[in-house]
């Protein structure tokens, strides 16, 4: 089978085809200039008073291929512009033909029918050639054009093989599907039949717009993105400096409730120092039974002597000046307060440290 992609009368590789359901595509140009040729064999079918159907009629195998409005406008307007064309350029054209024929007058008969054989030998071998260049400048531009588009983007120029038809060249772009490109037979005989198919070249712009639309918002996405981020940035700005306030205040508030705490420390010690302490009443009671201790120490030293003496005369008469005299007695123990002047301190204590264990501040409020 023939290469769907290349014109089936001109082998030329055009950017619109006209595909045929024979298989046998044509380029725009030889489409048209066909069409214009058939007008009586264009077969039409009226199935409506309204609806006229025209088919265009292959010159290698006279199938029919249905036509559209559309595609018959297009043909027909492209045919009456190549006819004016030609109309222009034809006057240049038979200036140039009335000079080659005069120049082949001045020549001999046998000359001319020798330099007509040559041309016959030649004319195959320089179709071939020329056709052979033309497929390889074809091809090389091609590659030099994808190879170019490929360094600077991720758009190729270099069409590949279909996936379903790995013999066909892909050449259109399903709309139906949005898949990959797609070959011609996916269009007649595959899955993509009846669905909104366009070559290569006229979906490129459409897709690019597409992608050129995508790329905007995707642009507007990340502006709003960065503002975001940057409210959030001030906003983490401003909560560190509310932050910082906090602990400096914090830290003031506490360095002062420690010097109210000192300063309540050294009233309570000055209190507890100007009250009479249990060492000072204890000392006092310590320095009477240290008379009493004195005093007996002495009346028992008298008594030891007068009975080491033996005299008993002399016992006599000292127990009768002793007789009735009071004896040093043992003072009776004070009264201490010191346990309830205590208690009341250290319960003034604890409640502060009650107070202060109570402090708890919910910062998410």
């Amino acid at each position: 089978m023939m290469n769907v992609s290349k014109c089936s009368k001109c082998l030329n590789v055009p950017d619109d085809i006209l595909m045929l359901t024979c298989s046998h595509d044509l380029c725009l140009l030889c489409a048209a200039k066909s069409f214009s040729q058939q007008p009586s064999k264009r077969s039409k079918k009226v199935k409506h008073p309204l609806i006229i159907e025209q088919f265009f009629v292959c010159d290698i195998c006279s199938s029919n291929t249905e036509l559209d409005a559309n595609s018959v406008y297009e043909l027909e307007k492209l045919h009456l512009t190549t006819a004016l064309q030609d109309r222009s350029n034809r006057k240049p054209a038979s200036q140039s033909k009335s000079n080659i024929t005069s120049e082949k007058q001045l020549k001999p008969r046998s000359q001319n029918r020798q330099e007509n054989k040559e041309n016959a030998k030649e004319k195959p071998i320089k179709y071939t050639a020329q056709t052979m260049e033309a497929r390889v400048s074809v091809h090389q531009s091609q590659r030099n054009m994808s190879k170019q588009q490929s360094e600077n983007s991720f758009i190729q120029n270099s069409r590949g093989m279909c996936i379903d038809h790995p013999e066909e060249e892909v050449s259109y772009y399903c709309f139906d599907c949005n898949s990959k490109c797609i070959c011609p037979e996916c269009i007649i005989h595959g899955i993509h039949k009846n669905h909104e198919v366009k070559t290569i070249k006229k979906s490129y712009p459409i897709v690019r717009k597409q992608l050129e639309d995508q790329l905007e918002q995707n642009n507007q996405c990340i502006i709003q993105v960065e503002n975001q981020k940057q409210e959030l940035e001030k906003k983490q700005i401003q909560q560190q400096a509310i932050q910082d306030h906090l602990r400096l205040q914090i830290a003031q508030e506490f360095q002062a409730l420690h010097q109210l705490l000192n300063s309540k420390q050294s009233e309570l010690l000055e209190k507890v120092d100007n009250q009479p302490t249990i060492m000072e009443q204890q000392d006092g009671y310590i320095n009477r039974l240290n008379e009493v201790e004195f005093k007996l120490s002495n009346f028992n030293e008298k008594i030891n002597d007068v009975i080491d003496s033996k005299d008993e005369c002399g016992l006599l008469n000292y127990y009768g000046s002793i007789y009735g005299q009071p004896t040093p007695q043992i003072p009776p123990l004070p009264n201490i307060k010191e346990v309830q002047l205590s208690n009341q301190i250290f319960t003034q204590i604890n409640d502060v440290k009650k107070l202060i264990g109570g402090l708890d501040i919910d910062c998410n409020q």
